[in-house]
């Protein structure tokens, strides 16, 4: 399979430099513009000594300015850039040198063109600056617009299925003339029961992802025991889970994480209903957590069919389903990973997935790890 090549990995332009732009701090933008100041005062010292033009040795100093703009938060520093750049040049390049005095028309134009120039570059980066704000805003209503037309598309045909089984197993059970045994009936509710369940746990993740991806959801974090939150956890795994063999190993030592332990049952629910719903039955699942530097990570481990290289580099994207599921074709809506990565990010943690051995998967997650207080 060709390799992908990373979005990411390649040379900025200008405008991208410019729209990646973050707001500083005053000690940094302040520190910036010196730092660019005096390596453009020591540039054009060096090139007055090897004999440039002043034409050239202006260029050097504007270009600093502007750079100065691009840096930091423009404005006030791009100014005093522009000052600082007019000082510089008078005191160390024009005669007489080490004063501030000026002697001569020419050096005068020089000067009132050299803060004109910087006065306009800062107003141009300025201006590009807010023109690559405004087009990210566009970028993110239109992102906003395709997820909600891939939710729609989505919801449309992956909940049909649910949908129409339980409104015909409903009918079948309102037909007064229907010759049900019991235990057809009883098969009838049951049915009825795991796609009802199936899609409230579905519109769950559904209002999470969104609530997240929004910034809504403000985490009621706590430093709790890691074991505690995966044995609450177990107590809301599918009622598929008596197909398979679930087994909690506990860690050799006391865990303890600063979690949200709502949103991250939430989490190991989604990992472990993801397992149980990509392997076959009779199947091992194994839930473990252990220390990983300052970390604790927490691993859902199957010996089912295991995840294809493909599938692990797009199995937390959105809306996005395994090639290799083996669960009910009708449910096939990619919220439940993307959910969990959406939660792991928002406490500082990661989340991965691996090929266990000799066959299966471990998704592993991590969390931000706390000390265990100790009284003296």
């Amino acid at each position: 399979m060709p390799s992908r090549q990373n979005p990411r990995e390649h040379t900025m332009s200008l405008g991208e430099l410019i729209s990646s732009h973050q707001e500083k701090s005053p000690w940094l933008n302040i520190a910036i513009m010196l730092v660019c100041q005096l390596a453009s005062t020591a540039l054009a010292i060096l090139l007055d000594i090897q004999g440039f033009s002043d034409a050239t040795i202006v260029i050097v100093f504007t270009l600093g300015v502007l750079v100065t703009a691009i840096l930091t938060d423009g404005g006030v520093y791009a100014l005093a850039a522009s000052v600082i750049s007019i000082l510089s040049y008078n005191f160390f390049l024009i005669s007489p040198r080490f004063s501030l005095q000026i002697d001569g028309r020419d050096y005068a134009g020089t000067i009132t063109a050299m803060f004109s120039f910087a006065l306009l570059s800062s107003y141009l980066v300025a201006t590009m600056r807010r023109n690559a704000r405004l087009s990210m805003e566009a970028s993110l209503v239109a992102q906003r617009e395709q997820l909600r037309a891939n939710l729609l598309r989505s919801v449309s045909h992956d909940l049909r299925t649910p949908l129409t089984s339980i409104t015909g197993n409903a009918d079948m059970l309102l037909d007064e003339e229907a010759d049900l045994t019991p235990a057809t009936r009883r098969q009838l509710l049951q049915d009825i029961y795991d796609d009802a369940t199936w899609l409230k746990t579905v519109m769950e993740n559904l209002l999470a992802v969104t609530r997240l991806e929004d910034g809504n959801v403000i985490l009621n974090t706590d430093v709790e025991v890691v074991d505690d939150v995966i044995e609450e956890a177990m107590r809301h795994i599918s009622r598929e889970a008596k197909d398979h063999q679930i087994v909690v190993e506990p860690s050799d030592e006391l865990l303890m994480a600063r979690l949200d332990p709502q949103v991250i049952v939430q989490v190991i629910v989604n990992l472990v209903n993801n397992a149980i719903a990509h392997t076959p039955k009779g199947s091992t699942i194994t839930i473990s957590s252990r220390r990983e530097g300052p970390f604790v990570a927490v691993e859902v481990a199957d010996d089912g069919p295991g995840v294809s290289d493909e599938d692990k580099e797009q199995v937390f994207e959105l809306f996005y389903t395994a090639g290799n599921a083996s669960a009910d074709s009708g449910r096939r809506v990619g919220l439940g990973l993307s959910l969990c990565r959406s939660i792991v990010q928002a406490h500082g943690g990661t989340i991965r997935v691996e090929d266990a051995h000799p066959s299966g998967a471990r998704f592993i997650f991590t969390l931000p790890a706390e000390e265990v207080a100790t009284n003296a």
